[in-house]
Formats: structure tokens, C-alpha cells, sequence
């Protein structure tokens, strides 16, 4: 199976119908339950660039799919542009939406093979692999690990824990995809 079959069969309808409307609330809130590093990217791989206590309430933007953290691949996107395992984050109110416009992205794969990983860094584990050519559909964008001169990594749509390629291998096909 490839990775484009697998992404289209594993396409959660929440992830792509997930963007709010205009009128939507665009931010949300969260208490920290423990004491909790915050990251550079979606990934404990990322760089660590400051922590919260317990107690401690966030605004959230929203919401990706990444390396599980204690069962939890959920992470959260702060209002500081940073990221935070939801594993440790209890919602104040509704939960946030998932990143993205709501709009599905499409790419081909550039190199032989590209390795799928659960997090937007080469030290996440691989989920599968695409092979040159290959469709990917994709929900949005981060900058992450530098990958030969490339800093972005694209989520690919799908759930299970994340799904996440380095950029520098895939072509755009139209416009390409927001920031997450």
C-alpha cells in the first residue's frame, strides 16, 4: 500500500472539516497538569525553548498529530508560536481545532524513497515511506529539523500518531500549504 493510498483511506473527516468558521473562536485555553517543556516543533526531538508549572494557563491556537507522549499524540500549538504535548494540558472550554485551513495540499515525492515519521524530526520513528513520484496529501507545515538546507516539515493528513515528511522532498503541486 502506499502512502498516498494510506493517507487517503486513513483521512479523518475532523481533519479536514476541522477549520472554523470565520466567526469561530480562533484561540482556546488550557491548565498545565504537570511541569511541562515547551518546544521549538510538535516533537520531544525539537528543541526545548522554555517550560510551564503546574497551574500555569496557556492559549492555544491549535491542535497536530505527532509523537505520542504517555498515549497522548496530541500537541498543541501555543499563541507564542510554540508547541506543547497536550498530554499534560487540560482544556478550559471546548477542545482546540486541528491546524490547517481546512484545505487539503498535494505534493510528489522528489527522492527514491522518503521516510513517513511520527514527528517532524529525523529522530522520530518511521511510520512508512514513499517512493519517488508518490502523491502526498498534506494539511500544513512547520519548521522543524534542517534537512539538507530545508527547515520545513509537512503533516500529512491521516491520524494515528502523526504522519510527518520532510519537505525538502516533495515538490508542490498548486499552491502549498499553510503554516500549521
Amino acid at each position: 500500500m502506499t502512502v498516498a493510498t494510506a493517507a487517503a483511506a486513513l483521512l479523518s473527516a475532523a481533519t479536514i472539516a476541522a477549520a472554523p468558521p470565520a466567526h469561530a473562536a480562533t484561540t482556546y485555553k488550557g491548565r498545565v497538569t504537570a511541569f511541562l517543556s515547551i518546544r521549538s516543533a510538535p516533537t520531544t526531538a525539537a528543541t526545548k525553548v522554555g517550560s510551564l508549572n503546574s497551574g500555569a494557563t496557556v492559549t492555544i491556537q491549535c491542535k497536530v498529530f505527532g509523537p505520542s507522549v504517555d498515549g497522548n499524540s496530541l500537541w498543541y500549538k501555543l499563541s507564542t508560536k510554540k508547541w506543547v504535548t497536550a498530554r499534560y494540558v487540560a482544556n478550559i472550554g471546548s477542545a482546540p481545532r486541528f491546524c490547517g485551513d481546512g484545505k487539503e495540499y498535494v505534493g510528489r515525492v522528489t527522492t527514491s524513497v522518503l521516510n513517513v515519521r511520527s514527528g517532524p524530526n529525523t529522530a522520530n520513528a518511521k511510520v512508512s515511506s514513499a517512493t519517488l513520484g508518490a502523491r502526498l496529501f498534506i494539511v500544513c507545515k512547520v519548521d522543524s529539523q534542517v534537512v539538507d538546507g530545508n527547515p520545513r516539515w509537512y503533516q500529512l493528513t491521516g491520524d494515528g500518531g502523526g504522519q510527518w515528511v520532510a519537505a525538502r522532498y516533495v515538490a508542490n503541486v498548486g499552491a502549498a500549504p499553510p503554516y500549521c
